[in-house]
């Protein structure tokens, strides 16, 4: 148990008012816990203000640690390969099916989908497409109507 209970029971309810001041129940905890362990070094003790928020007492914070660069890999290395492999983003699908021709006949989004589901075997949602397609009608490349159900279809320009 604790050694001089007694006496450590009367030094916190001396403490007691200074320590219900703080409105952070964190640093009123902090606080107990110092109590209990004898003190601590001066640069693991944080200080409260009057608003009960912790500052530092040495006024300087210390930032993240940076993450280490690993090493490149090299040529030959399984991972260096593996990125390049996976499927293509929105863009670049799009870029594909823009060179291919498929925007010849006016597509909407879920036909864009669709047909990258079906016929190239790669699963694509919505939102991967919706800003290139923005882009590419930007850039004049497509044009977009509304069509009677109120859906954007996009066609060469």
């Amino acid at each position: 148990m604790i050694k001089n209970f007694d006496e450590i029971k009367r030094q916190l309810s001396e403490l007691a008012p200074a320590i219900n001041s703080f409105k952070s129940e964190a640093v009123q905890l902090r606080v107990v816990e110092l109590i209990f362990r004898g003190g601590a070094e001066a640069t693991d003790v944080h200080v409260a203000d009057a608003n009960g928020e912790a500052s530092s007492a040495s006024s300087q914070r210390r930032g993240r640690r940076s993450k280490s660069k690993a090493p490149a890999p090299a040529d030959g290395d399984a991972k260096a390969r593996a990125k390049g492999v996976g499927r293509p983003g929105g863009l670049s699908m799009l870029g594909q099916l823009f060179s291919d021709g498929f925007f010849a006949k006016a597509r909407t989004i879920g036909d864009i989908v669709d047909h990258c589901g079906t016929n190239l075997a790669m699963k694509f949602k919505q939102p991967e497409f919706s800003g290139p397609l923005i882009r590419f009608v930007r850039d004049g490349k497509l044009k977009r109507v509304k069509n009677k159900d109120h859906q954007y279809e996009y066609s060469k320009a």
